[in-house]
Formats: structure tokens, sequence, C-alpha cells
């Protein structure tokens, strides 16, 4: 399965509320996570739709690849901007963000 071997050889950064795999492909794929420890569905679906509005606004300077944002528990209680700007910051670290 594509997601266990991305889990297993990707590069990843902790940021504050988001966890980010990357691995260089030829194309862009990319998957939005939000496990149950994130809260109930509704609280889940909100944290998928951030992290979907932060990526995709950031994703012409991003490299092609592989990529998995997993949405962690504190997700919730951070502001949107706050949110991106960690964001960005994960994908600068992992050097596929110009």
């Amino acid at each position: 399965m594509e997601f266990d071997e991305l889990y297993k050889n990707a590069k990843k950064w902790h940021c504050c509320g988001v966890l980010i795999f990357y691995e260089p492909y030829e194309s862009m794929k990319v998957a939005f996570v939000a496990s149950k420890k994130v809260g109930k569905a509704v609280q889940r679906n909100r944290a998928k739709r951030l992290l979907r509005e932060i990526f995709f606004s950031l994703k012409t300077e991003l490299e092609f690849g592989r990529y998995i944002l997993v949405a962690k528990s504190d997700i919730c209680t951070m502001s949107f901007l706050e949110l991106k700007k960690n964001t960005k910051w994960g994908l600068k670290k992992l050097k596929c963000l110009d």
C-alpha cells in the first residue's frame, strides 16, 4: 500500500498542529489525514479542510512529490494564520518549499 511505504520511507517533520511526510516523486500527490484523536467528525473534517486550504495555497511554490499532512490534536485550538505559518515552516525544513 502506498501509505505504508510513504510512512516508512518519507522524510517527516513535526510542527505544531500538523505532521508532514514528504518524498520526492515525478508528480504531485497529496493526502490529508485526521485521526479520531483530533476529535469528532466535525473537528476532523474542519482540520482536513484547513490543511487542504493551506496546501493548495502553497501548491505553486512546492516541489513535486508525495505528501501526507496529518492533523494533530492541537490543531483545533490554533488559528488559521498560525497553522499556515507552522506548516510553511515545516515544508521549508523538509526542503520542498522554495
